[in-house]
């Protein structure tokens, strides 16, 4: 059989031969770029809201119409898929462009000197050092009031006790903290 009477096939450049697209590849095509040019500028203004600069929300934009192109088959929702596609490489660009500053680009990371983190990091480790100093009731009240964000009445009320208690025991408590902590800066 001659290569130019393949069925399906047509001759191109240098004698290779390429699929005839069928009418079916046409309309999908025709599809995607009413889609396309439907979100595009949607997909794009919710980017740079996002916070991502305007020359990268383009990139992200065309990122997310070449998953919608490789899964086309499997999305239902062509608005609720896009809005959540470019929501969702909105935040994966913010996670890369937090992390890259501290490398910038470099083989081997080397954190640069922060006074602010440094000091924050300090006081942590102080705070903790003053948490550990105090007896397991304290620690206990003062974690569940201040981290875990339980009322004075609910924390009463699993201890079996009055709430007017453990009001007082949260201030003798932080009284306790500071006097540590201020005795450890020192």
């Amino acid at each position: 059989m001659d290569i130019d009477t393949v069925p399906g096939h047509v001759v191109g450049e240098a004698g290779r031969t390429a699929p005839v697209p069928s009418p079916r590849t046409d309309a999908a095509g025709a599809r995607f770029d009413a889609i396309y040019e439907t979100y595009r500028l949607l997909l794009r203004r919710l980017a740079v809201r996002r916070g991502i600069p305007v020359r990268d929300a383009d990139d992200l934009v065309h990122d997310v119409f070449a998953t919608y192109l490789a899964n086309a088959a499997n999305v239902r929702d062509v608005h609720g898929y896009l809005i959540g596609a470019i929501c969702n490489a909105a935040r994966q660009y913010q996670r890369r462009e937090r992390a890259a500053p501290f490398c910038d680009g470099q083989d081997v990371c080397a954190v640069k000197a922060n006074d602010d983190l440094l000091d924050g990091v300090i006081a942590n480790l102080v705070i903790r050092a003053a948490l550990a100093r105090l007896g397991s009731s304290c620690r206990e009240t003062l974690q569940r009031f201040f981290l875990l964000g339980e009322t004075a009445v609910s924390i009463a009320e699993s201890r079996e006790t009055s709430p007017n208690y453990i009001r007082r025991l949260l201030n003798y408590c932080r009284n306790r903290v500071r006097s540590i902590y201020l005795q450890m800066e020192s």
